[in-house]
């Protein structure tokens, strides 16, 4: 009977996986344009144990091997590049259908896509999203944060895992979004498996002045 309850009660992971919401040719163009994008490194910056290589258009690698090591560019959405005319529309739509299957989204505090997003390369296997984590904490913008989205760009052989659901299969194309808080405690799959590119950003709350 318990069992039965149980069942009855129990909520979706909403995590919600689509897949080919990029085509292939839009990922080898962002693929593409990442790889122009990635200058020689200007200025190195240190704070703690926490390294990075600044450098033009906001493109930067993180050296702090005991939790994260990737190379990432951090553009906004508003950006008109091409990066973000792939992204900008593909997101917006997918946010737009998530909201419309759990549509207590709509009954809460305003909000939408964040601007700032992660276009991230992993390549090494000391590389990776490397501890437990989850996108909603102390901070003006993690605190604003209300779900993440993640596309994957190749079929990479290291995914991403979360701690109380199955393992998401890194495959190109596909889009996961799910909640940014504690229940959604995730990380890399470690140790990293050969080339792995994600685009990864946040649906937030809008500030006050922005809402109604």
């Amino acid at each position: 009977m318990l069992k039965r309850i149980r069942s009855l009660v129990s909520n979706s992971s909403f995590i919600e996986i689509y897949d080919n919401a990029l085509s292939k040719k839009q990922c080898e163009i962002l693929i593409n344009q990442f790889e122009k994008s990635y200058p020689i490194p200007l200025v190195v910056n240190q704070i703690g144990n926490e390294k990075t290589l600044v450098h033009e258009a906001n493109v930067w690698s993180t050296y702090r091997p005991d939790y994260k090591k990737c190379v990432q560019l951090s553009p906004d959405l508003s950006d008109n590049t091409v990066i973000g005319n792939i992204i900008r529309p593909c997101i917006v739509e997918y946010l737009k259908r998530y909201k419309e299957f759990y549509p207590s989204l709509k009954e809460i505090s305003d909000w939408e896509c964040f601007n700032r997003y992660n276009f991230q390369k992993y390549e090494r296997d000391g590389d990776g999203y490397k501890i437990w984590h989850c996108e909603h904490g102390p901070g003006l913008e993690c605190s604003d944060r209300i779900l993440a989205w993640m596309f994957y760009l190749n079929n990479a052989k290291s995914g991403t895992e979360f701690m109380h659901y199955p393992t998401i299969r890194a495959k190109l194309g596909r889009l996961v979004i799910w909640p940014s808080a504690w229940t959604h405690v995730h990380k890399g799959v470690i140790p990293n498996k050969g080339l792995k590119y994600i685009v990864t950003g946040w649906g937030a709350f809008l500030p006050p002045e922005q809402t109604a």
